[in-house]
């Protein structure tokens, strides 16, 4: 087999149980979401408040932030990179030490059958076992397109998955602080206006009355409850998108595309939409 060189492609070198470790992690992170985002909505839909802000935040800490920032280091740690050379490939870890893996000794390419703790590759060796180092790729397309006629599993529906994942769930820093800063920011200033004309005659009545302390604990009990809201609503629709567009994935590169496309354009639409239009009609209603 002869190909030119080309990457390096940015990777996550996980051993075995560094992967087991980063799927504990990432299994941890999403049941913690699904446990209280099912609470949230048994609670809507009987009318009930049995979820409150401060255990569902301590809960989302434990179970979700301290896992989350565990997993963010365990990616840090394995940060590398692949590099496709006529011979074969060259893994370069951070740290600096290098694997070298001749083409000869490569029999298969194979997608993990689970992308967890994120979509990955499998080196399949010609003496029947799996390479020490198992390499998380976020975008596989490029990689495994580099790699020729070894790099058949570009045609997995579970790379096709990842690819349109990639290319259109793009979070950038601004995208963070819209959907979780100014959205929830300007909610909850509508709902805690409306609480100080309502308890104290006007926007500013508890900051004359008690003091800036005692005004801003009051927003920031207002904020918690509408920003928690916010995220399980959030991932609610999320977990529907992904099943979604995993299943499309089966079908073939353009299902795969469009339907992220689509389920990426719902989502937000529901977001900044369609939830706050339905919680401005109640609030007015």
């Amino acid at each position: 087999m002869t190909v030119d060189a080309s990457g390096p492609f940015p990777v996550h070198a996980f051993t075995p149980r560094l992967r087991a470790l980063g799927a504990v992690l990432h299994a941890l992170v999403l049941s913690t979401l699904c446990y209280f985002t099912a609470l949230l909505f048994k609670d809507v839909l009987e009318g009930t408040q049995t979820l409150l802000p401060g255990p569902l935040a301590t809960g989302l800490a434990v179970g979700g932030l301290l896992p989350l920032i565990a997993l963010r280091l365990l990616h840090l740690g394995t940060r590398a990179t692949v590099t496709v050379r006529p011979e074969g490939l060259l893994l370069t870890q951070h740290g600096g030490a290098h694997f070298e893996i001749p083409f000869e000794a490569l029999e298969s390419v194979r997608p993990w059958h689970l992308p967890i703790p994120g979509p990955g590759l499998t080196l399949r060796l010609r003496t029947g076992r799996a390479f020490d180092y198992g390499l998380e790729v976020q975008a596989p397309m490029p990689l495994l397109a580099a790699l020729g006629t070894m790099g058949e599993a570009r045609h997995d529906p579970r790379v096709r998955y990842a690819q349109a994942r990639s290319e259109k769930w793009r979070r950038h820093w601004y995208d963070q602080a819209l959907k979780y800063g100014l959205v929830p920011g300007a909610l909850a200033g509508i709902f805690f206006r409306a609480h100080q004309y309502i308890s104290f005659g006007g926007p500013f009545g508890e900051l004359q009355m008690y003091g800036w302390t005692a005004y801003l604990m009051s927003f920031a009990r207002t904020w918690l409850p509408v920003f928690l809201a916010l995220l399980l609503f959030g991932c609610f629709w999320r977990a529907f998108a992904e099943a979604l567009c995993f299943s499309a994935a089966w079908l073939g590169p353009r299902w795969a595309r469009n339907v992220r496309i689509g389920a990426e354009w719902t989502c937000r639409a529901l977001y900044y939409v369609a939830l706050p239009a339905f919680l401005a009609a109640r609030l007015l209603g």
